[in-house]
């Protein structure tokens, strides 16, 4: 082996140099043994094979680069069982991010109502004829299911009508969850357990997507100081679409917020 290198014909990948600072227990090593114990920590976590998990191409992947801030988006391409996972090349600003081989990344995934994290290094970035990842394959994932009712803070803008009149209102949606949402509104609106409808734009994965929501009214709670009212809002009858679009936008905002 130590022929063929010198030779030429073979060069060493990054995928080597991290397998050599793992055999001297180097710094990469242990910078994956964090990242799996940052996952794990987070919530309690059961441990999957990667092909335990029903992918789907076109699924989005969010790439957590060890050591820094930056955040990515990919889409899931495939797999090679025990070999690479094939993931496209992440864009920011309608360019194409320069990424190297060897970077290590926490990556994030979710499917259905579980969420995936697992650590892994760039084995080979490619370019042509498009750009795409080659990751490492892990040997499991961490996997926590997602709570129907866990809510995130938000400030987005909504309108508010009731079925049966023309007339809506304007609203602020304070948090949400994937089953319904909190908004203010200046004064009561409605009635307990009241039909209508929820209008609001939401960014999920890149894209501003409006959301038109059938609701059931279920809480007007007056707030002190003049401040209007909450009413709390359950989400019904949501199509496929709306679950999708509001699943990534819940699951981006849980990323982003760990």
């Amino acid at each position: 082996m130590e022929t063929l290198l010198s030779g030429g014909y073979f060069r060493r990948t990054g995928e080597d140099n991290v397998r050599a600072q793992a055999d001297t227990g180097g710094p990469a090593t242990k910078s994956a043994e964090q990242g799996a114990a940052a996952e794990a920590s987070e919530s309690q976590t059961e441990r999957v094979m990667m092909d335990d998990v029903r992918w789907q191409v076109g699924e989005t992947f969010f790439l957590h680069q060890q050591g820094s801030s930056a955040r990515y988006t990919a889409r899931f391409i495939g797999f090679i069982k025990n070999r690479t996972v094939l993931v496209t090349m992440p864009i920011v600003d309608d360019k194409y991010v320069l990424i190297r081989d060897g970077q290590m990344f926490v990556v994030r995934a979710f499917s259905g109502k579980k969420a995936y994290a697992f650590s892994a290094f760039v084995v080979k970035s490619v370019h042509s004829p498009h750009p795409y990842l080659h990751l490492s394959y892990p040997k499991e994932l961490g996997c926590a299911t997602i709570r129907h009712r866990a809510r995130i803070t938000v400030n987005v803008i909504a309108a508010v009508s009731l079925d049966g009149q023309q007339d809506s209102t304007a609203a602020m949606i304070n948090d949400m969850s994937l089953g319904g949402a909190s908004a203010s509104i200046k004064h009561p609106f409605g009635e307990v357990g009241q039909r209508g409808r929820i209008k609001f734009k939401i960014n999920a994965v890149g894209e501003t997507v409006f959301m038109d929501i059938c609701t059931i009214l279920r809480s007007i709670i007056p707030v002190e100081n003049g401040g209007g009212c909450k009413h709390g809002y359950e989400f019904v009858d949501l199509s496929t679409h709306d679950r999708l679009v509001l699943s990534a936008y819940f699951h981006q905002a849980e990323v982003e917020r760990n």
